[in-house]
């Protein structure tokens, strides 16, 4: 069997017979819908490029590949859908997902580039009377690439009033990916002037136009910052938390269990779903498709697979400046517990260091979350969300592993983690005490930094260990709520339990630490570890002051409790 990797173009993967879920019935949807501009969002790696070129190849007029493509599929069944759209409208398709430039400059250069492209596709207007001599002059400009900045801005809407006039009807214009330049453009600090070329860009093409009768635009999040959208007429927007074309990007479980049965594969769907399932729209549980034929092509065998599809870096900084009360909330996912924040539709990317609507909204929209349930609490939408799957979980391990990369070596990392599996308390000390100095001004760490600044910077260094150990935070046991605990997977091995404390001062560290020690003594954290039938236990105070430390530590016996 053949499978679509990094195949986004309709007619190629049908002419290539690769394997794939059929999302044919979108297009009546999509046709049937009264909104005249439809803008959907989801994450990246969800299929919004196929989609739009499944679009253009099945509605457009101005190309040679319309019916054989769709032989067999869904949408043949409805005969007189297809009599009445197929083939029968003009189609501009653009597509902005290869603007990811460091510069203005360089992504400026990238969409003309993407303009050339779509204006030589349409040259077959320059071969009559539809255009006057004048407008061939600009729109050979637009070819040769040496059209002015106006005339970029103009392009799309130009375009459509010359395909009207060509072809006695208005054009559906598609725009895909349209949010990638302006992402790009905020992490790499020219955002004002790309969200001012591309406001241009969308407010020619969709607000001032009136010759097209349809647009579909796809992206990650709906960008509000000065009004990008503002006076389009008749815009309705899909984001994940509407249901309506919910089924359409990402696979459904029975398109998975369609797949695995024609791909001849043995794979458990539940192990499956553990690693790529989890995104819900309404009514529909969605897995990754990106993962999904990654997975299949690669014998079954699970991987992150989607992590490595995209940068994470503006997720890095968000995360790594965030506030403590947001960190709180990140350690909170990293255990698996589900949060409640509020979120919005619309994204104003400079208030996402500032806003923590803004960011919960972000990481929701770019597939980093997902939404368990919604409702409306006076004027604002408070959402309760998760990490969606393993290979989510995946993602942030990698971020946080970022912030030591510099401090740790490889063999070192492996080094302080041997430490602790061994109870070398001097060494672990030792490390931990480097960690801190070298990586500290990731975690903001001063003398009134709160415990949950502590309880993340930990979580993260013991990423390595979860192969051979269970780790939870914050949870209750006995007569409290320890810190930090590991489970051993091989009950005959120790469990570890961490609790932290803060201190005022230096000279209070030692003391600090005992007072952790006790605490974990006198509230009888170590009943969780009776429950996993561990009776022997490394417990550890850690106190910390900025950034010095010191640790108490001891082992006991739950047979002695």
């Amino acid at each position: 069997m053949k499978f679509p990797i990094g195949i986004s173009d309709f007619k190629e993967l049908i002419k290539g017979k690769c394997l794939f879920a059929d999302k044919t019935l979108m297009i009546k949807d999509v046709m049937d819908d009264s909104s005249k501009v439809l803008v959907i969002t989801r994450p990246r790696r969800f299929g919004k490029t196929l989609n739009l070129s499944m679009l253009y190849y099945f509605l457009g007029k101005n190309h040679s590949e319309t019916g054989n493509l769709f032989e067999g599929l869904n949408i043949s069944k409805d005969t007189e859908f297809c009599k009445a759209h197929q083939g029968q409208y003009p189609v501009i398709f653009i597509t902005f997902k290869s603007v990811k430039e460091s510069n203005y400059n360089d992504a400026c250069a990238s969409i003309v580039e993407l303009i050339r492209r779509l204006y030589e596709e349409h040259k077959y207007l320059l071969d009559d009377n539809t255009l006057s001599e004048s407008e061939k002059t600009i729109f050979m400009a637009l070819r040769n690439k040496t059209a002015n900045l106006s005339d970029i801005k103009n392009s799309i809407m130009q375009l459509s009033e010359y395909m009207t006039r060509k072809f006695k009807q208005p054009p559906i214009i598609l725009i895909d990916e349209y949010d990638t330049p302006i992402q790009e453009a905020y992490l790499n600090t020219y955002y004002k002037k790309m969200i001012g070329l591309m406001r241009s860009i969308f407010g020619q093409a969709l607000k001032d136009n009136n010759e097209y009768q349809k647009s579909v635009i796809t992206g990650i999040t709906r960008i509000a910052q000065e009004s990008l959208f503002s006076g389009v007429n008749n815009i309705t927007v899909y984001s994940l938390l509407r249901e309506k074309y919910g089924q359409y990007f990402g696979f459904t479980e029975k398109e998975v269990s369609t797949l695995l049965a024609q791909s001849r594969q043995t794979a458990s769907i539940n192990l499956i779903k553990e690693w790529y399932n989890g995104y819900t729209v309404g009514q529909y549980t969605l897995y990754n498709p990106w993962s999904i034929i990654n997975c299949l092509d690669n014998n079954e065998s699970l991987q992150p697979y989607w992590v490595n599809t995209s940068s994470n870096d503006l997720i890095d900084k968000l995360l790594r400046k965030a506030n403590p009360t947001i960190k709180q909330q990140f350690e909170a996912l990293l255990q698996g517990n589900i949060i409640e924040q509020p979120i919005s539709e619309n994204l104003v990317f400079p208030d996402i260091e500032k806003s923590e609507e803004a960011l919960w909204s972000l990481l929701l929209y770019a597939g980093y979350l997902k939404v368990l349930s919604s409702e409306l609490h006076g004027f604002q939408l408070v959402a309760k969300m998760a990490i969606p799957n393993k290979e989510v979980g995946f993602v942030y391990d990698k971020i946080i592993a970022t912030w030591f990369s510099k401090a740790i070596s490889f063999d070192s990392y492996n080094r302080f983690i041997q430490s602790l599996a061994d109870e070398d308390m001097d060494k672990f000390k030792i490390y931990l005490s480097t960690y801190i100095m070298k990586t500290g001004s990731y975690f903001d760490f001063n003398r009134k930094a709160p415990e949950q600044i502590f309880h993340v910077f930990i979580l993260g260094l013991v990423v390595g260990l979860r192969d051979h150990y269970d780790i939870h935070s914050n949870q209750e046991s006995g007569l409290g709520r320890f810190d930090v605990i590991f489970i051993p997977k091989d009950i005959h091995k120790n469990g570890i339990l961490l609790e932290f404390k803060t201190s005022p001062t230096p000279e209070l560290l030692s003391n600090k630490a005992l007072e952790a020690l006790e605490q974990i003594k006198d509230k009888q954290y170590i009943e969780i570890f009776k429950q996993h039938n561990v009776t022997s236990i490394l417990i550890i105070g850690l106190a910390f002051c900025g950034k010095q430390l010191e640790l108490a530590h001891e082992n006991i016996s739950t047979d002695l409790h």
